[in-house]
């Protein structure tokens, strides 16, 4: 799963040393799953995840309860222990931008955060999640009528607790690279990546 820092503990999406360090895998023992940007021999199993436009999409799909909230709010953590693509910023930018809606990209959730009715996040990391929760109930609104929340990835958690989400499906990845690698089958997949909608939009 080739997900890279720079010395800023910044995503990137390959390094010359990985690249160098992949290459010397045999295309035949090869597994590549969720990024396959920077590798180009067609040769390989793959399931991969396209993150500009999968978000893009997905929103899209949800947009007729999306389109109700005022402004929306990108939570996209710089610095990750677990390093998200710049191109989930990019998809989110071309979704606001074709449908004319106002946004804004944030590195987290903080104390005192000022939110107002209308407004509408998209969470990635589940701290974040947690403080924007903590954070609307603190305010006295109302998750779902007053700010509504959308998450990135879904988890059991999230979907007990009503929470909508954007996410790719996990289980096919799992279930198509399990059934390559036993077909000794060389595909490459993109992943399906889906809008969710629950109690929290």
């Amino acid at each position: 799963m080739p997900h890279f820092k720079n010395n800023n503990q910044k995503h990137i999406t390959f390094t010359e040393a990985a690249i160098n360090e992949v290459n010397k895998i045999p295309a035949e023992k090869l597994v590549i799953i969720d990024n396959i940007k920077f590798f180009e021999n067609e040769n390989i199993m793959s399931v991969y995840q396209d993150f500009e436009n999968d978000i893009c999409e997905a929103l899209q799909d949800g947009f007729d309860i999306i389109k109700k909230y005022k402004k929306l709010f990108l939570i996209y953590p710089e610095k990750s222990f677990y390093p998200y693509p710049k191109r989930i910023l990019n998809g989110f930018r071309k979704f606001c931008s074709i449908n004319k809606l106002d946004f804004d990209i944030i590195d987290h959730i903080y104390d005192d955060i000022i939110l107002k009715d209308g407004d509408l996040f998209i969470t990635i990391e589940e701290s974040d999640l947690i403080s924007l929760i903590k954070e609307i109930r603190n305010n006295e609104f109302e998750i779902g009528d007053d700010i509504g929340i959308i998450s990135y990835n879904d988890t059991p958690l999230k979907e007990l607790f009503g929470i909508s989400v954007i996410s790719t499906d996990f289980q096919f990845m799992g279930r198509k690279i399990g059934e390559m690698i036993v077909n000794n089958k060389k595909e490459i997949i993109k992943a399906p990546f889906k809008f969710l909608e629950r109690n929290s939009v």
